[in-house]
Order: structure tokens, then sequence, then C-alpha cells
């Protein structure tokens, strides 16, 4: 039996920050202790770290608090504590960790930090030299790196600065280098292999910041979720549900955004939003498997069905773009006959594909056909059990799918084999195939 696929489901439905995806991975059980080893290699000075348990509405959940000390303590909390900090509210216990050095690292390793008005700031270009520097692995590292990039482009594009020098007034701070650091070794931890997300939900209204009173969803989230595959949704409540530091990790680690995807639940891990709102202000990410096999002769999954509707594509054109989509890894590609507007004859592309696989697929679609946009929905399906084979034939080794039933086996001949036979031996391809144990037999 094949090992099923970890998954990782995040509910977004009451926003996300990154000290709630911090609470809600600690609590899926994630080892504190390897976490802060992994957090040392950072070497960043200036914070403890409190591991406290709390309630909102009536759930338990875990609330991962950075507390700023020393030479940090001055600076105001990074626009993520707008969202989440309240020391000491409704806390059960609570685990503090040091993490003080007594040197300035930093400037071991030349970063050029700038104090205005109080306010200790970081350059993308400080940032990226920290993480870079350090010693975490480097797939932490990489995604840590990914994450901040998508935070430096929206600040970019809302400041109309240079990304390299983009100062992270909001997100730089101690504490959300922490929230996205932490972020990418627990899930380095946990080794998902797939990672998926909800609508992402964020409130309306008006919240204060550095700059002022930002419009929700503030700037950089939008522009965080305009470069991503993110869907969101506003409800009503009247404050930030979402900072652009949980924008940035989600629009990172999901791979579709909707309902949860069949699975079998192993575990589920509360993380805790500070403010007390009338909804239940946690993030709540599921750890389960791929749907388990339902009999002997079947299994189930889940994959991508991408449609675009054409009617100004040549058929040389839908060709080569069905080639290049089966090449690419689409497990099936084909076009329907439709009616468009001005009663014009067109073409639905349908493209059947594994949801780790969309990126790419659409960016496939985007560019070998004159698609302007693409609709995608989450189908689940029964298939058969399957494994490839080989025959013996009078014309030679023939290549098969074996295909498992609930009384026996069934062999469907490849097509790109039973061609070459036809080929090698001159006969025609309906002789290869109607070959001593024809295809479609039980066997």
């Amino acid at each position: 039996m094949k090992e099923l696929k970890k998954i990782l489901y995040f509910d977004c439905s009451s926003g996300i920050s990154g000290d709630m995806t911090l609470g809600a991975l600690i609590d899926l059980g994630a080892d504190k202790e390897q976490f802060l080893a992994e957090l040392k290699k950072l070497n960043l000075e200036g914070y403890k770290i409190a591991f406290e348990t709390t309630q909102r509405n009536a759930i338990t959940a875990t609330h991962v608090n950075v507390i700023l000390t020393e030479q940090e303590e001055d600076h105001t909390h990074s626009h993520d504590r707008e969202h989440m900090h309240d020391h000491g509210h409704e806390h059960d216990h609570s685990e503090m960790h040091d993490h003080e050095h007594m040197h300035d690292h930093n400037h071991d390793h030349g970063y050029t930090h700038t104090h205005a008005h109080g306010h200790f700031h970081r350059s993308f270009r400080d940032i990226r030299r920290m993480i870079q520097d350090s010693s975490l692995e480097e797939e932490v590292k990489d995604l840590s790196l990914r994450i901040f990039t998508r935070v430096a482009q929206a600040e970019a594009k809302v400041h109309h600065k240079d990304v390299e020098e983009v100062q992270f007034h909001e997100v730089g701070a101690v504490d959300s280098i922490v929230d996205i650091v932490g972020s990418a070794i627990l899930i380095h931890m946990l080794q998902p292999d797939r990672i998926c997300a909800s609508v992402v939900q964020d409130g309306h209204g008006f919240i204060h910041c550095q700059h002022g009173m930002l419009s929700v969803p503030v700037p950089a989230v939008c522009e965080i979720f305009s470069a991503s595959n993110a869907v969101i949704h506003q409800i009503d409540v009247d404050t930030e549900l979402v900072t652009p530091t949980g924008a940035a990790i989600i629009s990172e680690l999901a791979e579709s955004f909707g309902t949860m995807p069949s699975m079998k639940i192993e575990k589920m891990g509360w993380g805790a939003g500070t403010k007390v709102l009338k909804i239940p202000n946690l993030l709540k990410v599921t750890l389960g498997y791929e749907a388990q096999e339902s009999s002997d002769y079947t299994q189930t999954d889940e994959i991508m069905v991408m449609q675009s509707n054409l009617d100004d594509c040549t058929g040389e054109m839908l060709g080569e773009a069905m080639e290049v989509l089966l090449e690419h890894g689409a497990l099936d590609v084909f076009y329907t006959p439709i009616y468009m507007k001005k009663n014009r004859p067109a073409w639905c592309l349908t493209v059947l594909a594994r949801p780790e696989d969309v990126p790419e697929m659409e960016k496939l679609m985007f560019e070998h056909t004159t698609t302007i946009g693409i609709r995608r929905y989450l189908s689940q399906r029964t298939i058969l059990k399957r494994e490839k084979s080989s025959v013996q034939t009078p014309y030679g080794e023939l290549q098969v799918k074996r295909v498992k039933l609930e009384d026996g086996y069934r062999e469907y001949p490849e097509y790109e084999s039973a061609k070459r036979l036809a080929v090698e031996t001159g006969k025609s391809l309906w002789e290869i195939l109607n070959h001593e144990g024809k295809s479609g037999e039980l066997v």
C-alpha cells in the first residue's frame, strides 16, 4: 500500500497573522525545544518567547507571544501586533524562553540599522543577509526569504520604494522576523506533502498603524494577495483580521484556496489571536492524510479541474496546447465544442491536474492559448487501482495498464507501445491490439 500524503489545511475564516500561525503549528504538537533550538540559529537577539494557553469562545488554543527586551523594547510593535497583542488575557499558563544575546551579532555582519523616533528599522537587504548568514536549514532559509520577498514587494509598491531598500516599519520588527522564520521552521519540522487553505476572510473599517489610519484590508495585504492565487472575502467584523505577515505566509504556503480536501483527519492545531471578537479569533490548522483507499480494488483522490472558453484560438494552437499540457504532467486534456457570445463557435478547454501542478498548468494555458481567464475547482474521484505491466504477443512485448476489478483484472494496451510494434512489424494497429489474450479480457 502506498504511503499516503500528509496534508495541512489552514482555516482562515478568522483571518491569519504570524503569531496565529506559530500558535496553530505549535498546537499541532511540534516539539517546542527543537523549535527554539532552530530559531537560535538565526542569531537574533532582544526577545523572549512565551508559549501561552488561552481560550477563545470556549476553544482552547495556543498563543505564541514574542516579547521584546533591552534595545528592542522601545520599538513599537509591528503591524502584526496591532491584531495580536494583549498580554495576559485569559492565559491558563505560560512558558517563557529567553533569547537575549549579550553581544550585538548583527553589527558583526555589517547590518545597517536606522533609528527614527525610537523605532528600530531593518531593510529587506538586512533581513535577507541575516537569514542567509544564519546556520538555518537551506529549506528554511529559502521559505523564509520567499515569504519576506512577498512582503517587501508589496511594501515597495505601496510606498514607491526600491525593494532592496524597503524599511520594514510594520513587519521588519523582531517579533515579525520571528513569526516568518519560525513559521518556516515549523513547516520544515512537520514536512507536509500538501498545504491548502480556505478562503481568507478579513474584516472591514479602519485600523491605526505607523502611517496613520488605514482601511481594511490594508494596502500591503491587498498587494500581497493580488500577486498570489489567494481568494479573499470580507466579513462583518469591524477590525483587521489579516496582517501583511499572515497574508505573505499563506500566499506562499497554500497551493489552493477553497473547501477542505478529502482527507482522514489526524489532529487539529489552534492558534489564538489576542483580540476578543464576536467570532472566535482563531486560526485552525488541520493535519490529515489523503483519503483512504475505499476498497480492495478502488481508491479515492482529488484533482483540480481547470477550464477556459476559447473563441479566437486556431486549431494548430489548440493542438499544440494539448501536447504541451500533457507533456508537463496534465492528467487529461480535452476540448468540448460550445457556442459563445454573438453565436461564435468555440471550444471549452478542460485540463485535469494534480492540485500541486495547478500553477504550472495555468502558466502553460496562458502561454499557449489566447485565454485571459481560467476557472478551476477541486473534484473528488474514485479510480480503479492500476499498475504498469507487459504481455508477450506474437509480435513482441506490449506494454499494458493492468487495472484491478472486484473479481479479477483487465489489461489495457498502451497506445504508444502498440504503435511501435505496428511500425516494427508492418502490422496494423488493429492486429496488434487484437492479439491473443485480447484487450479488455478479465484474467
